[in-house]
């Protein structure tokens, strides 16, 4: 019988099988996903998502939230990057270069189209929206490779993009949004259906990109291997795992490398090194105290996480243990896990935006979760047949429901501000007001924020235009400005430089400030004129 169903119908030329493997078995759920071989369904669906992300993540994007000290720094180390330096003042190791020479890379363009709004720091968010973009069709794919129905697919990019905490945070110059895409990359590769050990190399590669983008992202190291060995034995299972670990191993030392060639590696009186900086990060620098604790920044940041996005993370969690019914997806309840162990049980310093790195796994387990249910309500009515139209009807309702609920009314009201509000007319009416008053001969300090675009618009240097923080914690101050304090005329003031002068112990910056009076205010920031003869100075 099998014999005679392989005879070609009448009146037809025998097909000749080919070797490069032209006949194409029909695209079903269990064929890998190949982007050689897309299916029309995933096509036309990724291009919806395509054109989604890139609406959500350019809406308003100079309008909210507002310009944080952060994204002044890494939009400044990116243009010094033009300049052949690797940061406008002393490079210290607190981060690898490579995430702002990314930015560095693509940053010219929206300046050049004259995108933003007209300032330097608004149009380099322009340059994280491709990241943004390119981490939402990544994680689409990802799902797909996991086998994720087309529909739960889409809804695990739509969970993403969609949600508050990641249009917040994922529209900001952050280094984690640099590496997420890279990370993303990894695992897909990590996950090929043909074991390839090219493809392993490769995930190895853009694991270690990631790390070297943001070093945080190292943490998910145990769930990308766990990703790319967790599956039925294959041939070449040891070359894989030793061509990843070496290939990424390799690219990983290349950041001591450059510190040891710039004589930078170990801790010296006459410079910075990466030994000096890694004991700050791990063993000097102030913890934030642990979730636990009332009152801790550990606890205010995760109270801070939920206030944006309570119902993703709570979802994620629980979706990340029905992960664990289907094999290869248990990386994804690893990847979540990995996330939150240093989160509960740490007490070292924790940044706000540590958690850019997991909403792409919490959206990808909630997708991968409901297909798991769905497949379970498939046999189940695949058993009772009556009960078909009841079982699916249900699902189809719970769901839909679930997403409701979800999405209204937090989403609906946090999406709705952040894409009409304008939180940064003061900051930029007081950037205005200092380039239309303050003569470049004075001596300014002023907020990360501002700080590059402050310095190119007639300053263009950095001991005359001086980040606040730069006073106390570089030592170029003293040699360039040995009046200290007094050498400064003008101060900005903005909602975090108070915090930034007490956690950061800046002595310098605080007298400065303490002995001036505001001459310009828009809303929270004020331009504050210094005087060294006021009477309380007298004692300084």
């Amino acid at each position: 019988m099998a014999l005679l169903e392989l005879k070609p119908p009448p009146l037809r030329l025998p097909q000749r099988p080919s070797s490069r493997g032209a006949h194409k078995a029909p695209i079903t759920r269990d064929h890998p996903f190949v982007l050689t071989r897309l299916a029309p369904a995933d096509r036309f669906t990724m291009i919806g998502l395509f054109v989604a992300s890139v609406v959500l993540s350019l809406w308003n994007l100079t309008g909210a939230p507002s310009y944080q000290d952060d994204e002044g720094t890494y939009t400044a180390q990116a243009f010094a990057v033009h300049d052949g330096q690797l940061a406008p003042y002393t490079y210290w190791y607190d981060h690898p270069p490579l995430g702002w020479i990314q930015i560095a890379a693509l940053n010219w363009i929206p300046s050049m189209l004259n995108l933003g709004d007209g300032t330097e720091i608004g149009a380099t968010r322009y340059v994280i929206s491709v990241f943004f973009v390119a981490s939402a069709l990544l994680l689409y794919m990802l799902a797909r490779r996991l086998h994720v129905r087309i529909p739960f697919a889409a809804l695990t990019t739509l969970v993403f993009v969609l949600s508050p905490l990641s249009l917040v945070l994922g529209r900001q110059v952050y280094l984690d949004n640099i590496g997420v895409p890279w990370l993303l990359l990894a695992f897909y590769l990590a996950l090929s259906p043909r074991h390839s050990l090219r493809d392993h190399v490769l995930a190895g590669a853009c694991f270690a990109v990631a790390v070297l983008s943001k070093e945080t992202l190292a943490i998910f190291g145990p769930a990308l291997v766990l990703s790319m060995i967790n599956r039925p034995r294959w041939s070449n299972r040891a070359f894989s795992l030793v061509g990843f670990l070496a290939v990424g191993g390799l690219l990983l030392a290349f950041y001591p490398l450059a510190a040891l060639l710039r004589n930078e590696l170990l801790a010296g009186d006459d410079h910075v090194s990466l030994q000096d900086a890694l004991s700050y990060q791990f063993l000097e620098r102030s913890g934030s105290g642990t979730i636990f604790e009332a009152g801790s920044s550990r606890a205010e940041l995760w109270t801070g996480w939920l206030y944006f996005d309570k119902y993703l993370i709570a979802a994620g969690l629980v979706a990340a243990g029905v992960c664990l019914f289907r094999r290869n997806a248990h990386f994804v309840a690893l990847a979540i896990a990995c996330f939150a162990v240093p989160i509960v049980l740490g007490q070292g310093y924790l940044p706000a935006m540590y958690i850019i790195a997991v909403i792409p796994f919490l959206a990808l387990a909630l997708g991968t979760a409901v297909d798991v249910l769905w497949t379970g309500t498939e046999k189940l009515w695949k058993r009772m047949p009556h009960l078909r139209v009841p079982l699916r009807s249900g699902f189809v309702g719970a769901l839909a429901l679930a997403l409701v609920l979800m999405s209204m009314p937090q989403w609906f009201q946090q999406d709705r501000e952040l894409l009409t509000a304008d939180t940064n007319a003061d900051w930029l009416s007081t950037v205005h007001w200092v380039q239309d008053n303050v003569g470049t001969e004075n001596v300014v300090l002023a907020p990360y924020s501002m700080w590059h675009d402050l310095n190119a618009s007639g300053w263009n240097d950095p001991w005359q235009m001086i980040a606040v923080e730069k006073p106390d914690l570089d030592a170029q101050f003293a040699d360039v400005h040995p009046g200290g304090w007094r050498d400064v005329d003008y101060i900005i003031v903005g909602p975090i430089v108070l915090d930034n002068i007490e956690n950061l112990g800046l002595t310098q910056t605080g007298l400065a400030l303490e002995n001036s009076e505001p001459v310009a205010t828009f809303g929270e920031w004020s331009v504050n004129r210094v005087d060294a003869s006021s009477a309380a100075a007298e004692g300084n």
